[in-house]
């Protein structure tokens, strides 16, 4: 599904695949909420990350019309969800 906000520039394609998440020599594994073609937010329990931190972040797609993607991101926002979630936004520093 797209979905379209006046303040942004790109279109974000709604998900919930699967990613894995590489922070310095730490896994931590995720699901993909949304994506655009400037960044994406995913879910996680995992309380290490902080606002600037580097990632290296893998999708699977399961739908042959979705790419997998293997980028290099940085971390704008993270919020809370509940008190074992976490939603993070990252922007894309490079697709692979």
């Amino acid at each position: 599904m797209l979905a379209f906000d006046e303040n942004r520039k790109y279109y974000r394609l709604c998900l919930n695949s699967p990613c894995k998440i590489t922070l310095e020599t730490e896994i931590i594994y995720g699901i993909c909420k949304d994506i655009s073609a400037t960044g994406m937010s995913f879910q996680t329990s995992s309380s290490a990350l902080i606002e600037g931190a580097v990632l290296l972040i893998e999708t699977k797609s399961q739908d042959p019309k979705i790419p997998s993607i293997l980028a290099d991101a940085e971390v704008v926002r993270m919020s809370s969800m509940d008190d074992e979630n976490y939603l993070i936004g990252v922007k894309f520093l490079q697709l692979n």
